[in-house]
């Protein structure tokens, strides 16, 4: 029989996509030609929606998030990696309830019997969710510090290649938009693995030109205002190829190029992050960096569990691995 996984390959989106557009989610930001395609696929296929008898796991588990929803649906990196979670517990019979950072009811949360955290977490909120007493799994960074278990993506393996990529293709003149982020409580700023890897790789091959390295917050917006005052302050001296924080951040530095006639990829080469849904549909498609965002939600739930059978387990960190989508926007 048909599974939502062949709809999902037959399509060219991924398996969460194919579930919310099947289940009419109105919540879910893809194209209409996007949700067509799905919907003719399925058709096609014949696939029926069968409900699986999950096995009564009885576990309540907490989504702490640290993006407000506006936040999320302006990047949906974090989005989907809490639909992985979301798929993963329903499979096994586990209840989720999502909560942000600053509204836990810190009497309810210890009915709960573990706390996924996913985010960039500072002191004070790793110390404070850690304080109920619950098995804690964080997703984005590296908390053994703090002797919890965590998972994270491969971001620095990526920027090197890619770096290697443009050189290989005589773009030694390379920038890079990216996104700054702080934290909630103590507004402490992130540490971005891409940003801290392109600095270092670019300089030890002496091609670092500090003028050539944006920040701002992630979004399409963002992206749109970086790329513009590049474009300002460089004019002729635009490098020619571009690294960008994530996909949404692309669409808006795609905007910026078109507006000022800027031809992608043969004038400005962009490769981005992350691979969400939008990036096949971009004109001209995003070359962009694959993030297994579902991956690691489903490994967390797996941790989890791991961790409530076994409190005294010593603590681990996961580094998924990510690849390069070769597409329309790079050389």
């Amino acid at each position: 029989m048909t599974t939502i996984k062949d709809v999902a390959n037959e399509a060219g989106v991924s398996i969460s996509t194919v579930s919310r557009i099947l289940n009419f989610d109105d919540t879910l930001s893809v194209g209409e030609d996007t949700r067509r395609r799905v919907l003719e696929v399925a058709e096609k296929l014949q696939y029926k929606k069968r409900n699986k008898r999950a096995p009564k796991l009885g576990k309540q588990i907490a989504i702490v998030q640290w993006h407000t929803d506006k936040e999320e649906l302006s990047d949906l990196y974090y989005l989907q990696i809490q639909y992985g979670i979301e798929n993963k517990a329903a499979s096994l019979g586990a209840s989720i309830e999502r909560v942000t950072y600053e509204s836990i009811d810190k009497n309810r949360i210890k009915n709960f019997d573990g706390i996924i955290a996913i985010g960039k977490f500072d002191t004070t909120e790793v110390t404070q969710l850690k304080s109920y007493g619950l098995p804690v799994i964080c997703i984005g960074e590296n908390y053994l510090g703090y002797n919890l278990d965590c998972i994270r993506s491969d971001f620095e393996t990526p920027v090197r290649k890619i770096i290697d990529r443009f050189i290989r293709n005589g773009i030694d003149d390379i920038g890079m938009i990216a996104g700054k982020e702080l934290t909630v409580t103590e507004k402490q700023g992130v540490r971005d693995p891409r940003v801290a890897t392109f600095n270092q790789y670019l300089k030890s091959k002496g091609l670092y030109n500090d003028k050539f390295v944006y920040q701002g917050p992630f979004g399409p917006e963002s992206g749109f205002n970086l790329m513009t005052k590049a474009i300002n302050e460089l004019g002729e001296a635009l490098p020619h190829g571009f690294m960008v924080g994530s996909d949404s951040m692309a669409v808006g530095v795609l905007r910026a190029l078109q507006q000022h006639h800027i031809d992608v990829p043969n004038r400005v080469s962009l490769i981005s992050f992350n691979d969400v849904a939008i990036a096949k549909y971009t004109s001209p498609a995003l070359t962009t960096v694959h993030v297994h965002t579902e991956l690691m939600g489903e490994r967390a739930i797996e941790m989890l569990l791991e961790r409530v059978k076994n409190p005294k387990k010593i603590p681990e960190l996961i580094i998924i691995g990510t690849e390069l989508m070769e597409r329309e926007s790079s050389i």
